[in-house]
This record gives structure tokens, sequence and C-alpha cells, in this order.
């Protein structure tokens, strides 16, 4: 008996007893039906419960994109546990924090992975049972699992569409992650929404080459699931030649995309037959308009969603293709089975012809933010109904005349750069580290293509402090090697001093307007990149 229709394991029975031959899961190594992935994922749950993993306990998933990520999510929701998606390039310290946050029962990681979680594991005192992907297939490897034989359902107990399927963490004001709880029932809501609207079929094929740890790449699963496409995993974008002639080759159908993707696209699409696209999606940072109108002359056979969203509610809105032409700088409506509003600095509601911080209502908002009852009182408060709680997103947004909504900012101090969100103070601590570093203050200057770049202003103690006088480069260099690659700073200025209020503290918003207004020596370099900001000693102080 399939599983009750809003857990999300109903998703692959369904499309496993209805089209079990179908293909469902694609990479360069495995090509698997419906039928296959269930066998999979229900081997893996078998090996989770062995090892002690039961209803409700915490799974982590540190892996890159691949079709063995996709068995592992379904596995460990066949489990009943939750799964805890993480990027592959986090540093030790935060896996330690976050292990020591959420504890997980077990952990599935790729081999090239297998020492930084052990000793994230160490550090954060916790022991888990530990599967393993790669190429060798030993005990405790998760390729065993993915490629035996045999497989069935696995007794979990009793698990319902309120109980967890994932948290996913997020940068948190603080510089620490908070993990966004989402139940079974707010992650099927989000992607029978969202697949609603974009019309997915069955006979799609979805290229997605965002990852799937985060929740964009994530729903991509789900979706295809549900409708019973096949998703095609490529590893990821670093590489856009070999990523769009995959593209081309599979004949994909469906390309999701993150704003950061387009200059890398339009130089090279027109090397490739990409006529086969018929459907575009974008969301994590805002899609600017130059990026519209690149997507829409590569592309011309493909409807175009632009779309807005955030982890704690998946999607709140998306722009009808029909109405590009006329509103390409808005982010369009409401998703489907989904409320917003503004509410302005007075505290009123309005639904037309204001703006204020933009509120979701719906089931896809989230149950909250794990162990952080202060956070989630500040995003999650009490709606129009008795009892119900809807999300304060912190984006503020204005409505036109007819509910059409345009993002203007967000309300607090993390950034949101190429659809990641950095802590500024996160980054503000790496830099204070170093020895030769006085005072630091990290910004958010707006971007036409990553929404946002991380930027950081510093002085130096005198004499460099340990002997060492570092430059921009060297300082980069120094976040690089301890910081996740979005959160290094783009730029980073040696100044005299930083410019101050009249009650001694920095003055972030003169900071940032000269920062604006005097443009980098050298084009902005890749978020990984290290080559150095100009130092302007006095220009800012």
């Amino acid at each position: 008996m399939s599983a009750f229709p809003t857990l999300l394991t109903s998703f692959l029975d369904s499309s496993a007893d209805e089209r079990g031959d179908a293909p469902a899961l694609r990479d360069s190594r495995r090509d698997l039906t419906f039928a296959e992935v269930r066998r999979a994922a229900w081997r893996v749950a078998a090996e989770l419960a062995a090892g002690g993993v039961g209803p409700g306990d915490r799974v982590a998933i540190i892996m890159a994109n691949s079709a063995a990520f996709g068995i592992a999510f379904w596995g460990v929701l066949y489990a009943g546990a939750v799964a805890v998606p993480l990027n592959p390039g986090s540093k030790s310290a935060k896996l330690a924090w976050i292990f020591g946050n959420c504890s997980p029962a077990a952990i599935l990681c790729d081999d090239d992975l297998e020492r930084l979680v052990t000793d994230a594991c160490g550090e954060a005192g916790i022991r888990a049972h530990l599967l393993v992907h790669g190429k060798e297939q030993r005990p405790g490897s998760l390729d065993l699992l993915i490629d035996g034989t045999g497989g069935t359902p696995v007794a979990t107990g009793r698990v319902i569409d309120q109980d967890l399927a994932a948290i996913i963490y997020t940068s948190g004001s603080t510089g620490e992650p908070k993990g966004v709880m989402l139940s079974h029932l707010n992650m099927t809501s989000a992607a029978r929404s969202v697949a609603q609207y974009l019309d997915y079929r069955s006979d799609d094929l979805v290229f997605c080459a965002i990852p799937l740890t985060f929740d964009y790449g994530l729903h991509q699963l789900t979706m295809t699931t549900l409708v019973g496409a096949c998703l095609y995993v490529e590893p990821s974008f670093a590489q856009p030649f070999f990523a769009l002639q995959h593209l081309a080759q599979s004949r994909a159908s469906v390309f999701p995309v993150v704003p950061t993707m387009v200059p890398l696209i339009a130089p090279l699409a027109g090397r490739f037959d990409l006529t086969a696209v018929r459907c575009i999606t974008s969301t994590a940072a805002m899609l600017h308009v130059d990026g519209i109108d690149t997507l829409t002359a590569l592309f011309p056979g493909a409807r175009l969603f632009s779309m807005y969203g955030l982890t704690e509610c998946h999607r709140c809105t998306y722009l009808d293709p029909s109405e590009l032409d006329r509103r390409k700088s808005s982010v369009g409506k409401a998703i489907p089975n989904t409320e917003l509003w503004v509410v302005d600095e007075a505290g009123v509601a309005h639904r037309r012809d204001a703006t204020g911080e933009l509120v979701i209502r719906g089931s896809t908002v989230m149950n909250g933010y794990w162990k952080n009852p202060e956070k989630t009182a500040q995003k999650l408060r009490p709606g129009p109904w008795p009892g119900e709680l809807v999300l304060y997103t912190g984006d503020i947004c204005r409505l036109d005349g007819e509910g059409f909504l345009y993002f203007i900012s967000r309300s607090d101090e993390i950034l949101k750069v190429a659809g990641e969100k950095v802590a500024p103070s996160e980054v503000e601590a790496v830099l204070s580290a170093h020895p030769a570093v006085a005072e630091v203050c990290v910004l958010g200057i707006d971007h036409p293509v990553y929404g946002q770049q991380c930027c950081a202003v510093v002085t130096l103690r005198p004499a460099g402090g340990a002997g060492v006088e570092p430059d921009a480069a060297g300082l980069k260099a120094w976040c690089a090697s301890r910081l996740e690659p979005h959160a290094v700073p783009a730029r980073i200025v040696v100044a005299d001093a930083l410019a101050r209020n009249g009650n001694g503290k920095i003055d972030k918003q003169l900071l940032r307007q000269k920062l604006a207004s005097r443009p980098a020596a050298v084009p902005p370099p890749p978020l990984s990149s290290t080559e150095p900001e100009t130092a302007i000693p006095a220009a800012i102080a």
C-alpha cells in the first residue's frame, strides 16, 4: 500500500507503482528507473535501521550532486528519519557546529569527505553510523547498497505528514547556522504547487546542475518524482562548457538556473543545440532585467519563469512568462495555495499599493528553526486566524496596484550572494582572527549578477601586528582557507580608519555608499577568486 499522499515517500511509491520502468535518475555513472530507485532506497533504509536509525532521527547527507544523493535522500525518508543535506564544501568547524546542533544518528558522505566528517564528529563529540559513497565498493559503502539486489519496505512505525522530512541549514545573523525545519506536508505542498505552475510533465527530463543540498536543487528531485519525470543530475556548473554540452546531449526539456549562471551561459550557448529546452526556471537571487533579456534571447523557444523564495517557505512568488515583457523587474504573485501581503512600519497589512516587510501564509511555511526558539519567534508570528503562524520574511518589498511584488532589500544584515546566505559576522570573525587586522566591517554591495557581493573594509595593527603586513590578496587567501567559497569577500579594502557616526559606531551606511560609488580597480572577480582589490587607504574612512 502506498504511503499517504502528503508524505514525501508517496511520490516515489506512486511513480514506482505506476511507472516502474520509466527513467527516474541519471548521472554519468547510473541510469535508474523508478522501481530501481525505490528498491535501492529501501536497501539504504534497511541499513540505516540496522544501524539504529529510527523515526525522527537526523541523518546528514554530505554529498556532491549524483544519482546516489537522490537514493540516499529517499532512503533516509523510508527509514522514517529526517534528512539533513549539507554543503560538501563546508569547513570542519561549521560541520562540527551543525553536528553538535542536530546530533545526527547517521551520516552519508562522499569518500573524499570521510576524513573531514570524522574530524568534525570528533570535534562535536558525537558518534554516528557512517555510509560512504565512492568508487570503492567495500563494507560500509553506499555503492554496495545502491547497486545491490533485492529490497523490501522497512517497518518504521508511524510517520505522519506533520513529522519532519528535512532540516536545511541556512546562515543566521549571529553567524551560527539556523536549521530550517520542514515537515513532509511543507515539502509535498511546495512540490505540488511549484510543479503545477511550471507544468512539469512525466515526459520531461530536468537537467539539474544546482546543488541538491540547496533547497532549489532538492525540490527538483521531489518534483520530478511527483510527476514521474526523469532528473538528470549534473555534478555542478563549475565547468560551464561541459555542463552545457551535457545539457545539449541529454535533450533535456527543463533547465533550472540561478542568476550567477547566466553570464557563464551567454558566451557558450550558441555552440550547442539547446532547442529541446522548453522551460527555464530561475530563483535564489532575483533575476535582473538584463538576465531575463539574455535568457529569452538564448532560449527563444522556452518559457522563462522568474521566481523568488526563501528556504523558510521554499517559494514565495513566480512571474507568469506572459507578464515578462511588461513587468521584468517584478518577482510576480504568490504561488498556488499561498497568500502574501506586506506590513508597513506602522504594522498595517497591505495587499496593494504599499511597501513593507513581506509576510507569507500557507502550508509551505517552515515549522521553525531547530533548537532556536528565539529566532523562530521572530520569524513565525500569529496570523489572521486564531492559532496559526505566518512567516515574516525579513525582506522589504513593494506591491503595486495589481498585486505584483517587487523585491527591494533585506531588512536584516544577512547577505544573499549568488543565492547563498552569508552572515557578515562570520566573515568578520575570520578576518578579525588575522594577527595583523585591527578592525573589520563586512558589507553587502548590490551586484546585477550575484544579487549582492560580500565586501570587507579592514584597518591594520601598527607594524602589521605579528610582523606581517598583509595585502588584500593575502587577506582573501586567509578567508578562502577558512570560509565556504560564497562567503569569501569579493573585495577587501585596506583603509586607514573606518567611518563612524556620532555615537562612535561604525557607519555602515556611509561605508556602503562610498564602496558602491567607487568602482573596483578591476572588474568584480569570481566569488572564489583571490585577485586583490587595490588598497585605498583614506578613500572610505
